[in-house]
């Protein structure tokens, strides 16, 4: 027995030989890395809290807004992102954005900077504005407003524009309604050019 308890304890020295050393050092470890893995998330949180430009500054990335006008008429507007100014007004930059007629047209925008107002339902563009409808009109100024309830879009900048009927040119910028059955009046300001094609006559198939 002396000998099988002689060579147990033997055993135990050298196990404990191993152990106490390796719990010492992580003892030690672990106390001087304390204050360091505090302070990193401290640093983390921080950063997280109060560095990220989106957070500090209110920022979307690519938000889309989807409503309709007072008469059920569906329009969206996206950017590559938007700083949120107050509970209704953000600025955009490259926003682009769609409206849709109950007569079925739809009128696409597109700029380099923008601003929505969600209480009024008015974007106003600015930058290298682009205007296009489905019927083939093509309209290029640098700054335009558009109210989404009536559906007018107008500005004061040159504008210059074209489409099936013909070309357009004003100085001092131009405005766009809608009237019932899809029909559009365009009113030009300041000095203007207007140039009207000609319609292509169809041939009569009851003709002999």
């Amino acid at each position: 027995m002396s000998s099988s308890f002689t060579t147990g304890y033997s055993r135990y020295v050298s196990l404990m030989k191993i152990i106490l050393p390796a719990a010492i050092l992580l003892s030690v470890g672990f106390a001087i890395g304390w204050p360091y893995l505090v302070s990193v998330g401290k640093e983390a949180l921080s950063y997280i809290d109060y560095s990220l430009p989106e957070i500090k500054e209110n920022r979307m990335i690519r938000p889309h807004y989807l409503s309709t006008d007072e008469k059920g008429q569906a329009f969206h507007i996206d950017a590559d992102w938007a700083k949120q100014q107050t509970n209704d007004l953000a600025n955009l930059i490259s926003p682009n954005g769609s409206m849709t007629t109950i007569e079925g047209q739809t009128f696409n925008l597109k700029a380099k900077a923008g601003a929505y107002d969600s209480q009024t339902k008015i974007l106003n563009l600015e930058g290298d504005v682009i205007l296009t409808s489905t019927d083939g009109y093509f309209v290029k100024t640098e700054k335009a407003r558009v109210t989404f309830d009536n559906k007018v879009i107008e500005g004061d900048s040159y504008v210059e524009g074209k489409g099936p009927s013909g070309e357009i040119m004003a100085q001092d910028g131009f405005k766009v309604e809608n009237q019932p059955q899809g029909k559009k009046v365009i009113t030009l300001k300041g000095p203007s050019k207007v140039v009207i094609h000609k319609l292509k006559k169809t041939k009569d198939s009851n003709a002999p």
